[in-house]
């Protein structure tokens, strides 16, 4: 988790210098495609390495597989490892503003929480994952609904509370 933590979902874990992005944009490197656009798409390219990682910490079977794994010595509890998680994908942005790759990375998390719970895949989440999948909601609600920021963090963070807002209606 210290490892995911620095290198992929930092809030500067993509901090690169604006001349390297620069650098690998398809004209600036020599290329000369007749398709597609000149943009990196560095936002997607960021996203999909942290979805990629997400998909598979947060897949049922991985969080039933440390819920099981508590019973035969496993220290590292499931509710241990989501509040872990909750705590990196938020905690650092809580009274500043967010940067657009981390904007993209909470988004995304947050609907993944909300699939846990809602949804056709919700029953693939054992009932401890789902509680823990609520109660993360319910923290990153409240942190959200700090107005503090720039103004897409704002718009951001609105977003958020609206998303899990309409969620957690849903479920009751």
């Amino acid at each position: 988790m210290t490892a995911l933590n620095k290198y992929i979902f930092a809030p500067n874990a993509f901090d690169t210098p604006n001349d390297v992005y620069n650098y690998i944009a398809r004209q600036r490197r020599g290329y000369n495609f007749s398709s597609g656009t000149e943009d990196p798409k560095i936002h997607d390219q960021v996203l999909g390495y942290q979805t990629s990682v997400l998909a598979h910490i947060m897949h049922p079977n991985t969080l039933q597989r440390l819920s099981d794994s508590e019973l035969y010595g496993n220290q590292y509890k499931l509710s241990t490892f989501m509040s872990d998680l909750n705590n990196m994908m938020f905690k650092p942005d809580v009274s500043g503003s967010i940067n657009s790759f981390r904007q993209n990375l909470q988004a995304v998390y947050v609907k993944r929480l909300i699939a846990m719970i809602t949804g056709n895949t919700s029953s693939r989440f054992s009932v401890a994952s789902q509680s823990m999948a609520i109660h993360n909601l319910n923290n990153i609600k409240t942190w959200v609904s700090n107005g503090t920021g720039d103004l897409a963090t704002i718009a951001h963070k609105n977003h958020l509370k609206i998303l899990i807002t309409n969620a957690l209606k849903e479920i009751k």
